[in-house]
């Protein structure tokens, strides 16, 4: 082998070398998604809020962070987010089902029994929280559990 050949022998060796070490680190990292710009407590976070950030992953594996748009998205900052931050976990909430004096319907089943009614709510809550509600038609406070689709289920419990 000339030492010419041997040379390029060399080169290519250390370009392939160089080559299998970057796809090494690029399986090492992973994109999470950050702020874009702040995000202000109690702004619903919608994807153009957001972009993506490169992470080692083994940053992952020692924090709490949100590491995909689906966990994130239609969800409301608890705390102000800084732009290019990764986000907490702990740092986002779901967003409120039923809000105070927003006039919704509760429902009442018991057995064979249905009755709907309009009510206002006197609190604000996410899905599966307790309520209380004034009945419209009658004055009278009840109290439920927020549904997911807005609504308030009731056992029948009634305080005057």
């Amino acid at each position: 082998m000339s030492v010419q050949s041997f040379g390029r022998f060399l080169f290519i060796a250390i370009v392939l070398l160089c080559f299998g070490q970057s796809a090494t680190r690029a399986a090492e990292n992973t994109s999470i998604p950050v702020p874009k710009t702040i995000i202000y407590a109690g702004q619903t976070i919608s994807s153009n809020l957001l972009r993506d950030r490169i992470v080692p992953q083994k940053y992952l594996n020692r924090v709490s962070v949100i590491t995909d748009y689906s966990e994130i998205v239609g969800k409301v900052a608890k705390v102000t987010l800084v732009p290019s931050r990764p986000i907490a976990i702990n740092t986002v909430l779901e967003p409120y089902v039923v809000k105070v004096n927003v006039r919704t319907i509760m429902n009442f089943s018991y057995g064979g029994l249905r009755i709907t009614a309009e009510v206002a709510p006197l609190n604000a809550a996410r899905a599966g929280e307790m309520v209380r509600a004034r009945n419209l038609g009658t004055g009278v406070i009840v109290y439920g559990t927020a549904q997911a689709d807005g609504t308030i289920r009731t056992g029948g419990q009634l305080v005057n």
